[in-house]
């Protein structure tokens, strides 16, 4: 019994996160499950229809059949092995989530599997970096962000993302942003004024200031250049960051 409820009781709250964006009663397909924890969770809730762990590699995809079945979840939620998308059949899932992995591999994930998410309601997406390259795809293939949240974990920043298919635009209208900085914030968070968005923004004046530091000495023309962007950048983000103090968040 004890054992049944790690899935309930251990959930990050990364996952719970997660999981506050995934409307009840649906069919969830989990896209690198991370041993079946957010579908097992979401079962024991109540709040899951069906749902679908995909895994590409044997051992993950072992370990999440052995945790799905130690939960005693057989009849609710099935393993599949397979990459990424291709683990799902046309008009099967409600929601798909892509979560705990790079930003740059779930937009890869998402173009080579169009045609298993037309008829999906939601992506639930949580990007451990470049998140910038997740919004620019959900913006480029008609998905229109409708909730973002920032989560802080063990020092950590993560990002969640969800959008249904719609205007992909009408998040972004009206800001006093870039386009670039827009998908880098969130334009959501930047709405909403997350308690956490002013240390999104110090981390990026951080990241500025490092590669910075790391071309000062360098003379070819291309080290200039890249220089002047940078500085060009970080001037940007600076009046981001005042913005967000003057409205002390």
């Amino acid at each position: 019994m004890e054992e049944r409820e790690q899935g309930l009781s251990h959930i990050s709250d990364r996952l719970a996160a997660v999981a506050a964006r995934i409307p009840p009663g649906r069919v969830v397909a989990d896209i690198g499950s991370d041993h079946g924890l957010l579908l097992i969770f979401l079962a024991r809730q109540g709040g899951l229809k069906r749902g679908i762990a995909g895994e590409v590699n044997q051992g993950p995809f072992e370990n999440a059949c052995k945790r799905i079945w130690d939960q005693g979840l057989t009849n609710r939620v099935e393993v599949r092995l397979g990459d990424g998308l291709s683990v799902l059949r046309r008009d099967e899932a409600d929601v798909v989530v892509l979560a705990g992995m790079g930003g740059v591999l779930i937009s890869s994930i998402l173009s080579r599997g169009k045609d298993r998410i037309q008829g999906v309601e939601r992506l639930v997406l949580q990007p451990n970096n470049n998140g910038d390259r997740v919004r620019a795809w959900l913006l480029e293939n008609g998905w229109e962000i409708d909730g973002e949240d920032l989560v802080k974990e063990r020092g950590v920043l993560y990002e969640i993302i969800s959008a249904r298919q719609g205007d992909p635009h009408f998040p972004y209208r009206g800001l006093p942003l870039t386009r670039e900085q827009a998908l880098e914030l969130g334009p959501l968070l930047w709405r909403d004024r997350h308690p956490l968005l002013g240390e999104k923004v110090k981390e990026e004046l951080l990241g500025l200031n490092r590669i910075l530091a790391s071309l000062q000495s360098a003379r070819s023309p291309e080290a200039v250049k890249r220089r002047e962007e940078l500085d060009a950048q970080r001037r940007r983000w600076e009046e981001v960051h005042s913005w967000l103090s003057k409205e002390k968040i």
